[in-house]
């Protein structure tokens, strides 16, 4: 009797453990040394493009994107120096430190409608991973 008991409770142990797996906790993100009235802003986590940012084509200058909970942070790079460059969107991003993005934005010309890209930020804490999708846009 002492042995069925035993693997009953070992049987809902392994239960009780493997049913706990809670959804990642979202990447939290500061904004800085950015102007605002070019470029705007927009964070929603629970959204899929969970970051937002627009600026106008004739911009030139650069936002600071940290995240404050993850403390290493992975950038979706199209280049052998691991930066992402969207030349036809006048946008490039570079990671400066295990937290931290910069977006450069340089003006561009004749973009007729706005311009649309999606750049994807990959975060690791050693027991979970999250994914941030950013979302930049120029537009006149």
């Amino acid at each position: 009797m002492k042995r069925l008991h035993l693997i009953a409770i070992a049987i809902l142990s392994v239960f009780s453990w493997t049913s706990c797996n809670e959804d990642p906790v979202p990447m939290v993100w500061e904004f800085s040394s950015y102007d605002t009235e070019s470029v705007s802003v927009t964070y929603a986590p629970d959204y899929v493009y969970q970051i937002s940012i627009s600026a106008n084509d004739d911009f030139s200058g650069e936002i600071t994107l940290t995240c404050t909970n993850y403390p290493s942070i992975n950038l979706e790079a199209n280049t052998n120096d691991g930066s992402f460059i969207n030349k036809d969107a006048g946008f490039s991003i570079t990671k400066v430190d295990d937290r931290t993005l910069k977006l450069i934005f340089t003006p561009i010309t004749n973009i007729g409608d706005n311009i649309h890209s999606i750049v994807s930020v990959n975060g690791n804490n050693k027991k979970e991973n999250y994914i941030t999708n950013i979302s930049i846009n120029r537009r006149e």
